[in-house]
């Protein structure tokens, strides 16, 4: 098995990596069962963090759903 990465979603705004809000970042896991990022999305007690590779993903393929972050 391959070692993950998870971040939170405070980790995921402060990085440089990704140009996204506390604020979308919310919205898009409010959204997670909608928008299909819930298979990146990991429950560890109350706090959810997100599996880097699988939000990568995630977000490569909004470009094929007509850009719908």
């Amino acid at each position: 098995m391959g070692d993950h990465q998870y971040l939170s979603i405070q980790q995921l705004a402060k990085s440089s990596l990704y140009p996204f809000t506390i604020g979308q970042l919310r919205h898009f896991l409010a959204c997670r069962h909608r928008n299909s990022l819930n298979k990146a999305v990991r429950k560890v007690g109350k706090r959810l963090y997100l599996r880097k590779d699988l939000f990568d993903q995630w977000i490569e393929s909004q470009s094929n759903h007509g850009g719908g972050l």
